[in-house]
């Protein structure tokens, strides 16, 4: 009968493809490492998990510090994200949602120190997936909520640093390859300095480089796309929900921002622990006068501090 026929049909191709898919991954070693270490950190829920604590968390602390600090001081990191998500372009005003005066009269000292406090869930988020992806102890306590602290406020600041370093290469005329090679640099080194500091100095940081250089690559990609994309999203979805949909489409956002950083992170450990690379990067290194060290394996956990 034609319906079995297509079923055996289907379920032909299906081996055939299973088969293909094994052999590539007997075939090539680094690459079934990657599709294993994706399979045990769950990558779908802890991206699902870092977006989820973003939109709680983080996008208030931004709604609350531009609301508090000064308008040159903030203006531009804000700006650059309503863009990227297609806020400003949806045909709402973001001044028009959040009233800026209304939040920083009811905001004192203590409901700002609450705030940034709950925003640290982003950072001790984005910190469990770094130490689930290089097989860390999770250090909690005061030294864990310290430490995602001062991540928050210099990954903040170093990203507001970036979109004003950019903006003043921008009007200036640099050529756009240029704007790109040093935008990606600078992600690359805020990724770089957020791995070492949420694994608590555990890994050494040349075998950070590899997801630190992947991550920068991948967002700054990200971003450029986002500004193409994301406002027709956020416009179709303001159109049907309201202000709801805006919040739809920053959450649909943050998604792929926190799936970026999953699987850079475990891209870049495998790449980083490959012997053919780390071989081969010694050897770089030595020729340049730099010595790798002996410190790529994992370090003494730091005491939690309670």
């Amino acid at each position: 009968m034609p319906l079995n026929a297509a079923r055996v049909k289907a379920r032909a191709t299906y081996a055939r493809s299973r088969e293909m898919a094994d052999r590539a991954l007997a075939t090539v070693p680094m690459l079934r490492r990657c599709v294993r270490d994706l399979a045990r950190i769950e990558v779908i829920d802890r991206s699902m998990a870092i977006a989820a604590q973003g939109l709680l968390a983080l996008i208030p602390l931004l709604v609350v510090l531009a609301s508090v600090l000064p308008a040159d001081l903030m203006s531009a990191g804000v700006d650059k994200f309503v863009s990227m998500t297609g806020v400003s372009d949806a045909g709402t005003d973001l001044d028009t949602v959040v009233d800026a005066k209304q939040v920083k009269a009811q905001t004192g000292l203590v409901g700002l120190a609450l705030t940034i406090f709950s925003a640290t869930s982003f950072a001790r988020a984005i910190q469990r997936m770094y130490e689930r992806v290089w097989a860390q102890r999770h250090i909690g306590g005061m030294a864990g909520i310290r430490r995602s602290f001062l991540w928050l406020l210099g990954w903040l600041v170093g990203l507001q640093m970036v979109t004003l370093l950019l903006q003043s290469f921008r009007s200036v005329g640099t050529p756009l390859p240029m704007l790109l090679g040093l935008q990606t640099a600078l992600m690359t080194v805020l990724w770089w300095w957020t791995m070492h500091v949420l694994l608590l100095g555990r890994r050494h940081p040349l075998v950070l480089l590899p997801g630190a250089a992947l991550t920068g690559v991948a967002l700054v990609v990200y971003s450029w796309a986002s500004g193409a994309v994301m406002p027709r999203v956020a416009a179709g979805e303001a159109a049907q929900f309201g202000t709801l949909g805006l919040v739809l489409a920053v959450a649909t956002w943050l998604v792929g921002f926190a799936g970026i950083l999953v699987v850079a992170a475990v891209l870049g450990r495998a790449v980083g622990e490959d012997r053919w690379v780390r071989r081969h990067g010694a050897a770089v290194l030595a020729r340049a006068g730099i010595r790798a060290g002996r410190g790529s394996g994992p370090r003494p956990a730091p005491r939690s501090g309670g």
